[in-house]
């Protein structure tokens, strides 16, 4: 006798994943003051001394208009938006959705199924060093996102830090933190491990992950390890093997949400 695998619609399995983190997540994580900032060696001047940002949150948010969840018009606008979480994503091409629509990213979904009023700034090829396709790098991103003024920033260290120079990446990710902690002392801010594909990660990758947390601790953030979601799930992979599917970017957001969850839960 056969077993017929029943498929969840994507909807329902985001709705089922994330049913209770948009109350959750709205519980406010007390930040403690900024960690002494080094020099930062990316682009981005993140001295904690200086102003957070030149930009204007309007032109800010219209540079990546593509990307936001925020849908409201009419006299509703107003209202609606006040009743959002106000929530900005920092990332590389795991992040965005490459090759795919931009709704299909992970902080998207979750931003869909929660009462988050999102803008995702990640981009492709982008790392806490390494500078991405659009020639910026998450320190770049941290500036725009301060202009933003969100109450929840969502960070995830890069597989596209592998290769640079370790001492390097170190000092930038602790540059970053204590840059969005003393720019934005009373917002959640949510770090995760790097993300990797079906295959398993090489050892280096640990090492990302270690400077995040180390970062995440010294700044008052709250860093999430929710493993390898897609680990032995070629399936869920795209052609590259390193991008995600639409489905892999659901298991992806699920992961995330639960962890998001009970760490929240845990925290009240």
């Amino acid at each position: 006798m056969s077993v017929v695998r029943r498929e969840w619609p994507i909807a329902v399995v985001i709705v089922m994943a994330l049913l209770t983190v948009g109350a959750l997540v709205g519980v406010g994580v007390a930040g403690r003051p900024g960690h002494p900032v080094p020099t930062a060696r990316g682009k981005a001047d993140l001295s904690a001394t200086a102003a957070p940002s030149t930009t204007s949150p309007a032109s800010a948010a219209a540079s990546h208009s593509a990307t936001s969840s925020t849908t409201t018009s009419g006299t509703d606008e107003d209202t609606d938006t006040d009743s959002k979480s106000v929530v900005v994503a920092i990332g590389d091409s795991i992040m965005d959705g490459h090759g795919l629509k931009p709704s299909r990213a992970w902080p998207e979904l979750i931003g869909q199924a929660t009462n988050w009023q999102l803008t995702d700034l990640a981009s492709d090829g982008t790392g806490f060093t390494a500078v991405g396709d659009d020639g910026d790098t998450f320190q770049d991103e941290a500036v725009e996102a301060v202009a933003l003024h969100p109450s929840i920033v969502i960070i995830a260290a890069s597989s596209n830090d592998l290769g640079e120079d370790p001492t390097e990446v170190s000092d930038d990710v602790t540059a970053t933190m204590s840059y969005l902690r003393a720019s934005l002392p009373d917002a959640q801010i949510i770090a995760f491990n790097a993300f990797w594909g079906a295959d398993s990660p090489p050892p280096e990758l640990a090492a990302l992950d270690s400077d995040l947390e180390y970062a995440s601790t010294v700044t008052g953030a709250h860093y999430l390890d929710i493993g390898q979601p897609l680990a032995g799930r070629p399936q869920l992979m795209q052609f590259d093997g390193v991008h995600p599917t639409a489905r892999g970017l659901v298991v992806l957001a699920a992961a995330i949400a639960a962890a998001i969850r009970d760490d929240t839960a845990a925290s009240t």
